[in-house]
């Protein structure tokens, strides 16, 4: 028979992380992890175990180095085979403009977007011993030059330097662990659908004018991506922009 190899996604009970959970489902047993939302990550688990997969919740907060170590163990005992596999989903955004800037927020960010995928990737590692293994980090556009958004400016160097760390790591661990990561644009998750204000959906509205193929993606396409770089066995230090032609435009 067999043995199931099993993948860790972080921040996956809603949104991009929840359909990579469910991507990555057809094959691989999931631990499906969040800091708050133990509710939705449960279901999560039941959506896939409905689906015919196989899934474990784990709530831990992977921006720290003692939830990164709690999230291990416990993925650990709940595996179905070996961890092979590691999605940096976790993150967080938040709008502050300069001026009101403060090293407690661009802690915040850093430690959400980076240092936390930077301490999971290693506890990662380590567990491997020695084996074979894919990194995928969820990035964004907005840390791709150009791109930085008004405002955003901790969120998008974090993510700049999680692009950055990608290539770092793809060189340092290779050739048994491919790193990767995948940059989304514009998606259709919560935020996009139940904007705060007018301001804000009119702010969506042009975005979304602005993207070549006249729609924002969906969660799934992004999901499509990872589960693509998970097994391309070809390919490591590679950032895949998945934003529907955006950052090709002159949005």
């Amino acid at each position: 028979m067999r043995v199931k190899q099993t993948v860790v996604v972080t921040g996956s009970s809603t949104g991009i992380g929840r359909a990579v959970a469910l991507r990555l489902a057809r094959g691989r047993h999931v631990v499906v992890n969040a800091r708050l939302g133990a509710d939705d990550g449960r279901r999560v688990v039941e959506d896939i175990v409905a689906a015919g997969g196989s899934a474990d919740f784990v709530q831990a907060d992977v921006s720290t180095e003692q939830g990164v170590a709690d999230l291990f163990a416990a993925a650990a005992s709940v595996a179905a085979g070996p961890i092979t596999a590691l999605v940096n989903n976790a993150g967080v955004a938040r709008s502050v403009p300069f001026g009101e800037w403060s090293s407690a927020h661009w802690q915040e960010m850093l430690q959400a977007n980076l240092v936390g995928c930077a301490l999971a990737s290693q506890a990662f590692v380590g567990q491997l011993g020695g084996g074979e293994g894919a990194i995928v980090n969820v990035a964004s556009v907005r840390g791709v030059e150009r791109f930085g958004r008004i405002g955003i400016a901790a969120y998008s160097a974090a993510k700049a330097g999680l692009i950055n760390l990608t290539a770092a790591m793809a060189r340092e661990l290779a050739p048994g662990v491919r790193v990767n990561a995948v940059s989304p644009g514009f998606t259709d998750t919560r935020i996009f659908r139940d904007p705060a204000s007018e301001e804000d959906r009119r702010r969506i509205d042009r975005w979304r004018d602005h993207v070549p193929l006249g729609r924002f993606l969906a969660p799934e396409e992004i999901a499509d991506a990872v589960a693509y770089l998970l097994d391309a066995t070809a390919v490591t230090g590679a950032n895949l922009v998945v934003d529907g032609g955006w950052s090709q435009s002159d949005g």
